[in-house]
């Protein structure tokens, strides 16, 4: 993806987590080279616009893996928002990103996240203010379907996103409601959502956690770009991986020597607590193996 001032972003994106996008992750991953982008977690702004002091060390871990770095931030005040994204691009982030989709309950009481979704002239007014701020940086936002329906989405979401005219939308196809529920039309909803934004650079979010899934989504929905999250945790290769997919190449086997291979680099960088939320994810939580890396 190339946008109107010469940035360019790869079209496959690695998803932000909280919790995981972060420390050993971005150094590993990075020095493996399966990413080639990094997506930081949502910053909230609440009281006040943070020192740029502040914001430096927080994105600096982001900015010393040398890729391009894309700062997501959220709250309700659209001129903190406005004025910390114009400070975080003066500190190196290629591309800022409106948080409008978290279903944390904690967020959401807190009028942030996907809250944000029952106020679409709030959306459109904060992204023209984001987008005043930011010069030619392209400035994006992150939504979901809804907030109690996917209804929502083109009867009130769509028309407030499409009059602001960000340089990029990430559409998660569940509503904050479902939080992550099974959804069995996933899919459709996200292609309908698409479709409302025709014009718009649109990133698609959800259930990747395959190859296959993010061929589906590219063909069936016509999304200009995927981001897979969670799909990351089992398989930390997973960009790679769609990318050799999306060439018509066959992906490599992730074999149970590489897994060890990684998850001793984990043990090397990261806190037990994390080191085991890796194997649970790379192994499986009843798998042999993950039994005896509980034992060491």
């Amino acid at each position: 993806m190339t946008f109107a001032n010469g940035t360019r972003l790869p079209r496959i994106l690695p998803g932000p987590m909280e919790g995981v996008t972060a420390g050993a992750w971005l150094k590993i991953l990075t020095r493996r080279q399966w990413v080639n982008a990094w997506w930081t977690p949502f910053l909230r702004i609440s009281i006040g616009v943070p020192r740029r002091s502040r914001l430096a060390a927080w994105l600096a871990p982001y900015l010393a893996t040398g890729l391009p770095v894309i700062a997501q931030i959220m709250g309700e005040d659209a001129a903190r928002l406005a004025e910390t994204a114009r400070r975080l691009r003066e500190l190196g982030a290629v591309a800022i990103d409106l948080n409008c989709a978290c279903p944390s309950p904690v967020v959401v009481r807190n009028h942030s996240g996907g809250e944000r979704l029952r106020h679409p002239e709030w959306i459109a007014t904060t992204l023209r203010a984001m987008k005043q701020a930011m010069g030619e940086a392209p400035v994006g936002v992150k939504l979901r379907v809804g907030y109690e329906s996917p209804d929502e989405f083109a009867t009130c979401i769509a028309p407030a996103v499409r009059e602001a005219r960000p340089d990029f939308v990430t559409v998660h196809f569940r509503t904050v409601r479902e939080r992550y529920e099974p959804i069995a039309d996933g899919l459709d909803r996200l292609s309908r959502a698409r479709h409302a934004l025709s014009g718009l650079t649109v990133i698609g979010s959800g259930d990747l956690f395959t190859p296959q899934d993010a061929i589906a989504m590219h063909e069936r929905c016509g999304v200009d770009a995927v981001a897979p999250a969670r799909g990351m945790l089992a398989n930390p290769r997973l960009l790679v991986d769609v990318a050799q997919a999306l060439r018509g190449e066959m992906p490599t086997p992730f074999t149970l020597q590489e897994k060890a291979s990684l998850l001793g680099e984990f043990v090397v960088h990261s806190p037990r607590h994390f080191q085991l939320q890796i194997a649970a994810n790379l192994y499986g939580k009843n798998s042999p193996e993950f039994n005896a890396f509980l034992k060491k």
